[in-house]
């Protein structure tokens, strides 16, 4: 008995052992490189997409403007969510109401998108036909990899 215990003991932390070295090998795989990029980083862009100064300096008056345009949305959404929360809380929800705040939120949304693929078509523009390919992978990486709500493509 005392050795059928000892036995199960030791496969037990053996499979432990295995479980917690693949799951690390699989995080680690991802953090080296299979994951979502930040595309307004414009240091790391700079450095793949090996830019000249004129084209970085570029790139970064237009994340600017992309980041007080999504700044914008980023209000509208939050404003029309804390009307929506306030009509929940009520006794009585006014339907109308909450539609309402949920179209406002749609609409930031949408809004946040269309802002989105603005950069990119603008990005596009500054660069020479190979970096457009190149950055043209990047960001179908992550149209693909990334998603509101940590959605993912099935």
């Amino acid at each position: 008995m005392k050795r059928t215990l000892a036995a199960l003991a030791i496969l037990t932390i053996l499979v432990a052992g295995i479980s917690y070295g693949v799951a690390n090998l699989c995080v680690r795989r991802v953090a080296a490189g299979g994951g979502v990029v930040d595309l307004s980083d414009a240091a790391w862009l700079k450095r793949e997409l090996k830019l000249t100064d004129a084209q970085g300096a570029e790139i970064d008056k237009l994340n600017k403007e992309f980041g007080a345009r999504l700044g914008r949305c980023c209000d509208d959404h939050c404003s029309a969510r804390i009307a929506l929360g306030q009509e929940l809380a009520k006794p009585q929800v006014d339907l109308t109401k909450a539609a309402a705040c949920v179209d406002r939120m749609t609409a930031a949304q949408s809004e946040s998108e269309r802002a989105t693929l603005d950069l990119i078509l603008r990005v596009r523009a500054v660069l020479t036909p190979a970096q457009q390919q190149q950055y043209g992978a990047l960001v179908s990486k992550q149209v693909c990899m990334a998603g509101p709500m940590g959605m993912r493509q099935p």
